[in-house]
């Protein structure tokens, strides 16, 4: 069915802007999507955005998460595509969060406020219930909600966006109340373009870099030693600590042959994130394995024939996507398995020749310690009550990165620290 947009109760236009007729077509399947038409605008997007990795994770989504695809058309003509998750938050969820020791934010009143919502979670914690709306992929940094068509004034696009939103909000009332949405993340040279959100009362924030090596090496050693003389004997050490790992590439039936142990490597690692959206089973791997053969690689690592870890990564056509990584915490630090597999992860992007790896977010003084480079990105987020939305203004104000320290392994290289291009 063809949504018309402009449907967003005292929608405010600025008189200088071009109305343009715009409609969209709403599902919750990506199987229902035209996919001509999805295609079209998905290559010039996100490869996130692609129907195939679309179909894996929707089959093997999260029991607390569902989805929603829009084609939005100008003159019967596909312009742009966004996409959706719904994430439904638990009353375990909150406790877990609201367990973390609260840091103390410089605004008194703010402080104020903080301890006495706390204080009410913690009262009414086993009856809360929270859906968030997410604009965005949960379990990948960066752009990937939103794509349109070269040329494309994207400032009417979030326009369109905002109608779009309002009427998943007014369809997921069946399942229970969208309480807030966040659109993700956009690099600072977009944030002129997403800032149109504002004036839909969405506040902006910044989130955790993410960390891009940028390769310009043609074999691993030349990497190794276009390093200072410092990181390049702790790199080598590192490496040897892992000399007795072996590192295997698993087939679709490997990963379901090892399924039980990959699971528990998995819960190892998402297990100790202070907060977490939704969680995924072994079989997420089987399956994207399975639909993407060769664009997406599981590597295992065994010690003494145990299976001590894994990595997975997406391959791009001009990057590597680092992905989900497993460990067994009781080895790592004496075979510095971490370690080996951020080296590993590069090593592998110089051999497939291409120019870029993202790490993610997360560890970020590790990951720079191999040569990443800090991405800042921005968030933007609104509460559905007019109210509760102006009283989280102070809290996403007060919301800080974790600090931590650029480190710079190259020599006759200035640290760059954080990026703030795409």
């Amino acid at each position: 069915m063809l949504i018309s947009c402009n449907k967003i109760p005292n929608k405010k236009l600025s008189e200088d802007k071009k109305k343009l007729d715009f409609v969209f077509y709403l599902t919750d399947s990506i199987t229902k999507v035209n996919k001509e038409d999805w295609n079209k605008i998905a290559c010039h997007g996100s490869p996130f955005l692609n129907i195939s990795y679309l179909s894996v994770l929707e089959n093997e989504h999260p029991d607390n998460m569902c989805f929603h695809y829009a084609v939005i058309y100008s003159d019967e003509r596909p312009v742009a595509i966004t996409y959706f998750q719904v994430v439904n938050f638990s009353s375990e969820t909150f406790e877990s969060y609201i367990n973390q020791e609260n840091t103390e934010v410089s605004c008194p009143v703010t402080n104020y406020l903080k301890k006495y919502l706390t204080n009410h979670l913690i009262c009414n914690v086993s009856k809360m219930n929270m859906r968030l709306l997410i604009c965005g992929n949960a379990f990948v940094s960066g752009e990937h909600g939103l794509a349109c068509i070269p040329g494309m004034n994207k400032t009417e696009i979030f326009d369109v966006l905002a109608d779009i939103i309002y009427e998943i909000s007014e369809i997921e009332k069946s399942r229970g109340k969208i309480a807030a949405i966040l659109v993700k993340d956009f690099s600072t040279s977009a944030k002129d373009v997403a800032d149109e959100l504002k004036e839909f009362k969405y506040h902006d924030f910044l989130v955790e870099p993410n960390m891009i090596v940028n390769i310009n090496w043609e074999t691993f050693e030349e990497y190794l030693n276009a390093m200072s003389k410092k990181y390049r004997n702790r790199a080598k050490s590192i490496i040897k600590k892992g000399t007795d790992i072996q590192r295997k590439y698993l087939s679709v039936n490997d990963i379901q042959e090892n399924a039980g142990k990959i699971q528990i490597l998995y819960d190892n690692v998402h297990l100790k994130a202070t907060f977490r959206m939704a969680s995924l089973t072994a079989d997420y791997f089987v399956e994207m394995k399975n639909r993407l053969q060769n664009q997406f690689n599981f590597i295992a690592y065994y010690y003494e024939n145990e299976l001590i870890g894994f990595r997975t990564s997406f391959v791009m056509n001009d990057s590597i996507e680092a992905h989900f990584i497993g460990l067994n915490y009781q080895v790592n630090k004496e075979l510095e398995l971490y370690q080996n597999i951020l080296y590993d992860y590069v090593k592998e992007t110089i051999e497939k020749r291409l120019p870029k790896l993202t790490l993610g977010r997360t560890a970020s003084e590790i990951k720079s310690t191999v040569g990443a480079e800090a991405y800042q990105l921005i968030c933007y987020v609104r509460h559905r009550n007019p109210i509760s939305n102006q009283l989280i203004k102070p809290f996403i104000d007060s919301i800080k990165t974790t600090e931590w320290i650029p480190r710079n392994p190259f020599k006759e290289v200035a640290v760059q620290g954080i990026y703030t291009g795409s």
